[in-house]
């Protein structure tokens, strides 16, 4: 496992130094937990009915910046050259799928998701289809690499997915998860307990745990291949910081992409589950609200676990 969990804060960080703009395109990201394991040679996602996955622009938004590096996952050349198929399931969004395709024009890519988000651009070697991951799965081929993402908040049990995705992998085929986990995090305590950003981590995985799921279950995704039988089991850790706080140029204009997004985002994330867990739709509002001051307090560095 590489652990690359422990972030140094940048004491003389400043919002100017991002350039102002994000300039991450589609694909490169701020990091992921990535659990990657090969079948021995001898993904896809269902939102709860509370949660539409195209409901809104922000939401997809934040998805993207929650992505591992392209450098560190996507374009690891372990993938190899004799792979042949691929699919991919995401809520809401085909970039990862497109980027891949283009880039291994030789591979077959399949992408799903709950509902059509076919863009306007699609590689020749790639196809959409509507699927549901937490369901029994019925593709009519094996894959040679099976890639998910940002499913933690939707996938109710993960040792039913990964028993199917073994079953629909060519022998010697690869499975890879990248995923994120609640609550957040600081590395310096800055993030202080009973604080806004620190009740929203916990009050997601609370509502989380009522739906039966475990929002630190990518913690476990490693155990849970070798348990299934995967070899070649492989887990790296790559927080993703909320804000410009981090010491590095890259580390700053992810955060502050990142930060970006999770501002934008959190009232579709979090309005309905909070509402869920009883409270007004008021105090809803107000809580928000102070999440999105602590969220652009330079003093606060806080990052997402990956």
């Amino acid at each position: 496992m590489v652990d690359d969990a422990h972030m140094e804060v940048d004491d003389g960080a400043s919002e100017a130094e991002t350039g102002g703009t994000s300039g991450v395109g589609a694909g490169a990201g701020a990091g992921a937990a990535a659990a990657r394991a090969r079948q021995p040679s001898s993904h896809l996602h269902r939102q709860h009915q509370h949660q539409n996955p195209n409901q809104n622009q922000q939401q997809r938004e934040l998805i993207n910046s929650l992505e591992v590096d392209s450098d560190r996952a996507d374009n690891d050349s372990s993938l190899g050259s004799d792979i042949s198929s691929c699919v991919h399931d995401r809520p809401a969004g085909a970039d990862w799928a497109i980027d891949f395709a283009n880039l291994h024009p030789h591979v077959k890519v399949l992408g799903t998701d709950l509902s059509p988000i076919q863009p306007d651009y699609v590689p020749t070697n790639c196809d959409f289809i509507i699927d549901d991951a937490t369901q029994d799965w019925s593709f009519h081929q094996r894959f040679d690499y099976i890639h998910t993402r940002t499913l933690t908040l939707g996938m109710p049990d993960w040792d039913k997915f990964i028993d199917q995705a073994y079953n629909y992998l060519q022998p010697g085929g690869i499975l890879e998860l990248q995923e994120c986990h609640f609550p957040l995090k600081d590395f310096d305590g800055s993030l202080k307990e009973g604080s806004a950003l620190w009740k929203w981590g916990r009050k997601i995985a609370a509502i989380c745990a009522t739906l039966g799921i475990d929002a630190r279950s990518a913690l476990d995704h490693g155990d849970r291949l070798r348990n299934r039988g995967f070899t070649d089991v492989s887990e790296v850790h790559l927080p993703c910081p909320l804000g410009p706080w981090a010491k590095g140029q890259r580390q700053k204009r992810l955060g502050w992409m990142a930060r970006k997004d999770l501002y934008e985002g959190i009232d579709g994330i979090s309005k309905k589950l909070f509402l869920m867990l009883g409270d007004t739709e008021s105090e809803v509002d107000a809580f928000i609200e102070k999440c999105k001051e602590e969220l652009m307090d330079p003093a606060i560095h806080v990052a997402m676990p990956l």
